[in-house]
């Protein structure tokens, strides 16, 4: 991306357009529409290849066909297909995320084992934070111990947000048009 952007060279511009179609036409997906790379991270995969098609689109390659389908991951990830993946997004939203500070009760209660192990929701919500998501049959369980559908980490976020992002700035949504964007589904 950056040397197709940098040098407008060629090559490497058919290179981005490469990967872009090959994501988009032929990569293995979920029978729901995500794109699926590995279990481990499986949403911030599919945001990242999002990303980068989004930047093709801004560099005009395939414009309508790479927003469209970035816009489609999104949608999978907020919900459209039934479940939100977003911590604190859409009503069924995942509730106990792989993460010591969300499971511990407020202080001063202490904070140890017990609720990791716990099966209650997470006493801290931690609203925006997206999980790794469903494996490859768009299964997922919200559990704390399961942390290859439940972890949440910075770099599972980066590639959503700017997805995001460029999803705002191609489209200009507004709330009647996108409902899925709408601030009220935060609970």
């Amino acid at each position: 991306v950056l040397l197709a952007e940098l040098t407008q060279n060629k090559e490497y511009l058919e290179m981005l357009k490469s990967f872009c179609d090959y994501s988009i036409n032929e990569q293995k997906r979920t029978s729901k529409g995500l794109i699926y790379i590995d279990k481990a991270g499986t949403l911030s995969h599919a945001s990242n290849i999002a990303f980068i098609c989004l930047e093709a689109a801004r560099m005009n390659i395939s414009t309508s066909i790479y927003i469209n389908f970035a816009k489609q991951q999104i949608d999978y990830m907020l919900g459209s297909t039934g479940r939100s993946f977003l911590v604190g997004y859409g009503n069924d939203y995942p509730k106990k995320v792989h993460h010591s500070a969300s499971s511990c009760p407020d202080l001063p209660s202490p904070c140890n084992w017990e609720q990791y192990k716990s099966n209650e929701t997470n006493p801290q919500i931690l609203y925006g934070a997206l999980v790794s998501g469903p494996d490859r049959n768009d299964y997922y369980e919200d559990r704390r111990d399961e942390f290859l559908y439940n972890e949440v980490t910075l770099d599972y976020n980066a590639g959503f947000q700017g997805v995001v992002a460029g999803l705002i700035h191609f489209l200009r949504p507004t709330e009647s048009e996108y409902p899925l964007y709408r601030s009220e589904n935060f609970k």
